[in-house]
C-alpha cells in the first residue's frame, strides 16, 4: 500500500472515531442515555416527567414503584409460562413472598444508607452489614426457589431456567448481538 494511501486511511479512521465519540457523548456533555443523555420519554431512563433527577429519572420513590411494577409483571409472565398446577401454588407463593421480602429489605437498606451522614469507616461497616443482610436474604430466596424448582416437571424447569438465565439484552450490551455466547475453548 502506498504511504499516501496509508496516511489517508489513518486520517479517515481517526476522524471517524472522533465523530463517533462526539455523537455518543451527546451535545450537552452526557455520556449516552444511561448517564444523563436522556432516553426520549422513558422516565426510568432519564426522559419524560422525571427528567433531570439522576441517570434513571424521577425520585427514589418513583423508581422504586417502577421497579416493583416491573418485577410484578415479570413474575406474572413467569407464572403464565410455567402453567402451574394447583399443588405447585404453595411453592410459587412462598417463592414470590421470599422475593418480595428480599426486594423490600434491599430498598429499605438503600434508603437507610441514603439518609445517613457518616464517616468513611462507618460507611464501610454499613456496606459490610448491608452485604451480610443481602446474603442472608438471597439464601432465603434461593431456598424458596429451590423448593419451587423441585416441584416442577422437566418442561417447567426448562421454562424457569430460560427465564432466569437467558438474558439477550445482557449479551447484546456485551457485544454478542443477542446471540448465545460461543463455547469456551477446551482447557489444556
Amino acid at each position: 500500500m502506498k504511504p499516501s494511501r496509508k496516511k489517508l486511511l489513518t486520517a479517515v479512521a481517526i476522524a471517524g472515531l472522533g465523530l463517533g465519540t462526539v455523537a455518543f457523548a451527546g451535545p450537552w456533555g452526557g455520556h449516552g442515555p444511561m448517564w444523563g443523555g436522556g432516553m426520549g420519554d422513558c422516565p426510568m431512563m432519564g426522559g419524560g416527567p422525571g427528567k433531570g433527577h439522576g441517570r434513571m429519572g424521577g425520585d427514589p420513590g418513583q423508581r422504586m414503584a417502577m421497579m416493583q411494577q416491573f418485577h410484578a409483571e415479570r413474575m406474572e409472565l413467569l407464572e403464565a409460562r410455567l402453567k402451574l398446577k394447583p399443588e405447585q401454588q404453595a411453592g410459587w407463593k412462598a417463592f414470590l413472598g421470599a422475593q418480595d421480602a428480599h426486594h423490600a429489605e434491599m430498598m429499605k437498606l438503600k434508603q437507610d444508607m441514603r439518609d445517613r451522614e457518616t464517616t468513611a469507616m462507618a460507611h464501610f461497616e454499613e456496606r459490610i452489614q448491608g452485604m451480610e443482610q443481602h446474603l442472608a436474604s438471597m439464601k432465603t430466596m434461593a431456598k424458596a426457589a429451590g423448593d419451587l424448582y423441585a416441584s416442577l416437571d422437566p418442561t417447567q424447569k426448562k421454562t424457569m431456567d430460560d427465564f432466569f438465565t437467558d438474558r439477550p439484552m445482557h449479551r447484546m450490551m456485551r457485544g454478542q448481538g443477542g446471540q448465545p455466547a460461543p463455547p469456551a475453548p477446551p482447557s489444556q
